[in-house]
């Protein structure tokens, strides 16, 4: 029997799953809190009022902090709304959840279709690791590559410690990010090359662009 060929982008996702899984759930769980109280540090620093971000699923770096976090501080919060053809929707965060496609919790506010991604001045999303160079590896379900090509705002993926790798196999649909936010018990910015950092964090935080 000749087994299928495994791409180096399945290798490695099939090896940072293993690894969160290996996470004690304390870990976890501190490492989920002080992500959530960076990324809604970075929403206070950024000024932005206008804010996407994600529904951390099991394993997803943020976990139940994360939205409640971001609500407190963003006078208007995006989440996403998964569609038949993976492509996503987006809803204002309204404190409540109704349950959509393949039991993910979901916004329950009205929806605003596909292209409200656009208004977003901070756009915080799940991926599995992201690469210096700003290449995002995700869950391989294609949904944000799709919404990366209608985001205008800085980019950012809430990662664990050791997910920011020297590089990631891109394909021609990747879109590259911005940058990584990363931490265990504590959390920082880190931007990749994928574009140009706001002046205004020059003097705050670690960038590719940089050399850092």
């Amino acid at each position: 029997m000749v087994l299928p060929e495994v791409s180096p982008k399945s290798e490695l996702r099939a090896h940072i799953r293993s690894v969160r899984r290996a996470l004690p759930a304390t870990v976890r769980a501190g490492a989920d809190r002080a992500l959530a109280v960076a990324a809604a540090d970075l929403v206070r620093r950024a000024g932005a009022r206008n804010v996407s971000a994600y529904v951390p699923l099991d394993l997803e770096p943020g976990g139940p902090d994360l939205v409640p976090a971001l609500a407190a501080v963003a006078e208007r919060l995006l989440l996403p709304v998964l569609l038949d053809d993976n492509d996503l929707d987006w809803a204002v965060y309204d404190d409540t959840f109704t349950t959509g496609r393949f039991g993910l919790r979901e916004p329950a506010g009205p929806r605003l279709g596909p292209d409200a991604i656009g208004s977003a001045e901070l756009v915080l999303l799940p991926g599995l690791a992201v690469a210096e160079d700003g290449t995002r590896l995700g869950q391989g379900g294609g949904s944000y590559d799709r919404v990366l090509h209608r985001v205008q705002a800085p980019a950012i993926v809430l990662l664990y410690p050791g997910e920011l790798v020297p590089k990631i196999p891109a394909e021609p649909h990747d879109q590259r990010v911005c940058g990584a936010l990363l931490g265990y018990d504590t959390a920082h910015v880190h931007w990749t090359k994928g574009c140009p950092i706001p002046h205004h964090w020059h003097s705050e935080y670690q960038s590719a662009n940089d050399g850092g």
